[in-house]
């Protein structure tokens, strides 16, 4: 379980910085874009958070 979630939060780090790489430079051509770019953003760090709360649930129940 405990690789499959470090597996997963690889991934979204990485799409984090794919997203973050593209707002930062300067690539977006309208505001449009840069408001869902923003959004994904948010989601990717919300799904993120709520990854680590699990993990750190699960590490403390074992204990």
């Amino acid at each position: 379980m405990l690789e499959f979630a470090e597996k997963i939060l690889r991934e979204i780090r990485k799409l984090q910085q794919d997203s973050e790489a593209i707002v930062l430079n300067g690539t977006i051509s309208d505001m449009e874009r840069y408001r869902f770019m923003m959004g994904r953003l948010e989601g990717i760090k919300l799904t993120e958070a709520l990854i680590k709360q699990e993990l750190d649930k699960r590490s403390k129940d074992d204990f």
